[in-house]
């Protein structure tokens, strides 16, 4: 009889070592290499894309662009299906059931209610989405996998937004919070999400040091399940040096760096063997913006005069090659474009004529154009620009700062940076997220918003466009208000890039989507080394 136990458990561990040998077979680690630190992982704070990538790995959206049908459109993921009632003014929205938090709890209604009021409440990162269209009080469960919306207007851009509402778990929130303003719901959990998360995404954060690395870890209850060589942990480095970003890539330490390289380095690595290189048109902007608000920008000859000394064509064939000139801020490719918007061009004697009308002498004005660090586009755009305005007398000084910190400068009007070279993603595929977003006053305090530009004529035409059902009348709105736009010269609008990507070519399933941070969701990936 011991004889046959001491066999039998004998079997069972050998069996059990089998199990777990075969489990660490499956684990595969993916390491990401990308320019700028991660600035926040809560997802009532996110913005920019390095912030995306940590929530969209971390958290569900209600919306998911439909990615694999190659779309930006906004499709079922949380919420599995919807209807529309009440003149486009009610939503309702039918959630998915056995969707599990990482704590275990089943995702309900209240948590979709509460994630949005959340948003609402702490008036930070995308929160101007729903500004004058929806309260508190509006978004409502009726029943536990049912949640109701009734908008103070119809919103064209409703369902697109909703790509950009992440689902937070309400009960770790409020168990977390810390005082606040209201005795039931404290801080929203702010300080507690500062450092943690509560979210029910494909994985689970393990670590995070803001300035290096955010390590996470494939979470095994997730609703849409696991197959064989997907990415179960992540090492997400932020690395500041375009040359050391190559080398960890071409030495096999990193699987894929960012898309922030100049097109000469990714023609490089296209070339090397076991590198892939994806090429995509964008729907991106890049532009060069001008604090509207800051004396003598302040003033439209200025600004016109900066324009018109910049020379786009040697910035279009040098830095962002195969790239078209950006004509306004909506991307080319982006529908609701405003094909009546004619691209800047140089004319450095039209320049001097618009800084003598404004009374400005040359060597009077001297601005500090802001660019993320280790962001070599940018650093080339800024020596070019340097160039170019020093031919009109104005002086530009070059400031590489770390990328958190202009975010955090552009949050005030008293620390608005000057002139910054800004590259903007479509945050949601609709032509709001370039003008509203950008343009509309109750916009202001992001990256987006440095311009701090008010028009109240194109504040009025993007509110009318926001409330129009109908397609073609709506986007007519949204031209209107780019023609004027681009006539009060906030930004000098460059380039639509391409974009471009490098991974190794054991890498499977990166596709690229359009909409910001969306391309590099660890979940998609495989890995399928020979």
């Amino acid at each position: 009889m011991w004889t046959s136990t001491r066999w039998l458990l004998g079997l069972a561990l050998v069996l059990g070592l089998a199990a777990a040998a075969a489990a660490q077979a499956q684990d595969v680690t993916f390491t990401y290499i990308e320019g700028q630190a991660v600035t926040v992982i809560d997802p009532a704070k996110h913005t920019d894309e390095s912030a995306h990538h940590a929530v969209i790995n971390l958290y569900d959206p209600l919306l998911y662009p439909k990615v694999a049908e190659g779309s930006m459109e906004p499709g079922p993921h949380v919420a599995e299906s919807w209807r529309v009632t009440d003149g486009a003014k009610t939503y309702t929205f039918q959630l998915r059931k056995g969707i599990k938090f990482h704590d275990g709890k089943e995702l309900s209604a209240d948590d979709v209610v509460f994630s949005l009021q959340r948003m609402l409440a702490l008036k930070k990162g995308v929160s101007w989405l729903w500004n004058g269209v929806l309260t508190a009080e509006q978004v409502r469960a009726a029943g536990s996998h049912t949640v109701v919306f009734t908008l103070s207007q119809p919103y064209a851009p409703f369902l697109a937004t909703l790509t950009q509402l992440f689902v937070v778990n309400k009960d770790q929130v409020l168990a977390n919070r810390k005082p606040g303003p209201s005795k039931d719901v404290g801080d929203y959990g702010e300080a507690y999400l500062a450092d943690h998360e509560a979210g029910s995404g494909p994985y689970t954060m393990e670590s995070w040091d803001r300035a290096t690395t955010l390590a996470m870890k494939a979470f095994p209850g997730y609703w849409r399940g696991w197959k064989p060589n997907q990415v179960t942990r992540v090492v997400y480095r932020t690395v500041a040096e375009e040359a050391t970003m190559k080398t960890l890539l071409l030495s096999g330490q990193a699987d894929m760096i960012d898309q922030w390289r100049l097109p000469t380095t990714y023609a490089e690595l296209a070339k090397t063997p076991g590198i892939a290189v994806d090429e995509k048109p964008s729907a991106q902007l890049y532009h060069i913006q001008l604090n509207t608000q800051k004396p003598p920008l302040t003033d439209i000859r200025v600004r016109k005069a900066m324009a018109l000394a910049f020379d786009y064509k040697t910035a279009i064939e040098q830095v962002f090659k195969g790239a078209p000139q950006a004509r306004g801020p909506v991307p080319n490719r982006v529908y609701g474009h405003s094909e009546s918007v004619q691209p800047y061009a140089q004319d450095v004697e039209q320049a001097k004529r618009e800084l003598a009308a404004a009374g400005i002498k040359p060597g009077q004005l001297a601005f500090d154009y802001y660019f993320p660090s280790g962001n070599e586009p940018g650093r080339q755009i800024g020596l070019l620009f340097q160039a170019n305005l020093s031919v009109i007398g104005i002086k530009l000084n070059l400031k590489e700062t770390p990328w958190a910190q202009i975010v955090q400068a552009a949050a005030a009007a008293e620390t608005n940076p000057d002139v910054a070279s800004i590259f903007d993603t479509l945050k949601y595929p609709h032509p709001d997220s370039h003008t509203y977003g950008m343009y509309h006053p109750s916009a202001w305090g992001s990256f987006r918003t440095i311009s701090r530009y008010k028009n109240d004529e194109v504040a009025k035409l993007l509110e009318q466009a926001r409330a129009t059902v109908e397609r073609d009348a709506q986007l007519l709105l949204y031209k209107r208000a780019q023609d004027l736009i681009v006539k009060d010269y906030p930004s000098l609008f460059v380039a639509n890039p391409v974009h471009r990507i490098a991974f190794r070519d054991h890498v499977k399933g990166y596709r690229y989507v359009g909409a910001l941070g969306y391309d590099v969701a660890f979940y998609d990936f495989t890995v399928e080394k020979k």
